[in-house]
């Protein structure tokens, strides 16, 4: 029975050790997949309660165990427009997203309580929250659009702004930074022509009708995301005022069509999506997107997926392709990757035996 016992015992070890690092299926939940990490938490000891400063650095190492995670799956600029939010759904309720920890380090430092565990962060539920949290243009980075719209009534070029404005509202709407067209990531140009067309049968209405022509096209590079043409009509009860519906009428039409066109070709041509193998954990993760973030030509990372040890991250490029960035992530001293495959968009890669060391 002793022997019996002992070799129980031993199993139970093993179990533990096997799951200290990287991602392991639930112990609790076979439906949920757990990542491993280690996080740091400190608290002052006020009135010599050190009881109460232990149970707040180790909630602290709870936090910013869940914000190392959630760090990888969003991108920066995510992370600072909607740090409230996610403080308030995600890091402060760590009992719902951290499955298990266990106190590696614990010591008083003068009058302060540290912590450092190595928790079980559930992965997946913090990927379905953040997923809710982030708009389509903060997963590619936030650019900001500028609009430059020529606007024509009767052959005369006009003074207003009727087609920029409904257009920038669209945009806006739909999660976009604008800003003036020369800091622009992306300028909307083109033209609005509207003319007469006709006041017969109208019950002393006008009607005139427009023709909206506009290209999406990226400031520096040049590239032309997306291109679109729409004509529509408008009426009113002088001519001015129907010249003024009908162009209206034209970038309200176009806009939202405009708007799934310039995302489409952001996220073809603006986002390079690297698979990346030999992946050993998440603070490697953590640390791997960080040196990552650092290089120029780099506008932001995250991590859509962790699958075993291989990473699915979207790279949010400046300029250049993934060619360009497999040429520098070879050259990355901390962490060497080797490049196995690279196309236009897509690069498979795998970090070096070495890598972080």
């Amino acid at each position: 029975m002793k022997r019996y016992t002992h070799i129980l015992c031993v199993g139970f070890f093993a179990l533990l050790v096997g799951g200290c690092s990287g991602a392991r299926r639930s112990a609790l939940n076979s439906a949920y997949e757990t990542e491993v990490v280690e996080a740091e938490g400190q608290a002052p000891i006020v009135n010599g309660d050190a009881q109460g400063a232990k149970k707040t650095a180790l909630h602290e190492a709870m936090k910013s165990a869940l914000g190392l995670v959630v760090g990888i799956y969003v991108s920066q600029e995510a992370m600072v427009s909607k740090a409230v939010l996610i403080d308030d759904t995600i890091t402060s309720q760590t009992e719902g997203y951290i499955e298990k920890y266990e106190t590696l380090k614990e010591e008083k430092t003068g009058d302060s309580y540290k912590i450092r565990i190595r928790a079980h962060v559930r992965k997946e539920d913090i990927s379905a929250k953040l997923k809710n949290l982030e708009s389509e243009p903060q997963k590619l980075g936030n650019p900001v659009i500028g609009f430059e719209i020529k606007e024509v009534v009767d052959g005369k070029t006009q003074e207003t702004d009727y087609a920029e404005l409904e257009l920038k509202n669209t945009f806006t709407n739909a999660g976009f930074m604008t800003g003036e067209k020369e800091k622009a990531d992306v300028l909307i140009k083109g033209l609005v022509k509207s003319d007469f067309n006709t006041k017969e049968g109208l019950g002393g209405f006008i009607s005139y009708r427009a023709g909206l022509s506009v290209d999406a096209v990226k400031q520096g590079s040049g590239e032309t995301l997306a291109a679109l043409q729409e004509t529509t009509g408008g009426i009113d009860l002088n001519e001015s005022a129907a010249a003024r519906a009908a162009i209206i009428n034209a970038a309200r039409r176009a806009g939202e069509e405009l708007k799934e066109r310039v995302l489409k070709g952001l996220r073809e041509k603006s986002v390079v999506r690297l698979s990346l193998s030999k992946v050993d954990g998440m603070n490697q993760l953590s640390d791997f997107l960080k040196s990552l973030r650092n290089i120029p030509m780099v506008r932001d990372c995250w991590l859509r997926s962790l699958t075993g040890n291989t990473a699915a991250i979207d790279v949010g490029l400046r300029k250049g392709n993934a060619s360009d960035l497999s040429q520098l992530l070879m050259k990355n001293a901390r962490f060497p990757v080797k490049i196995n495959r690279t196309s236009s968009y897509d690069l498979e890669a795998e970090l070096e035996a070495a890598a972080g060391k």
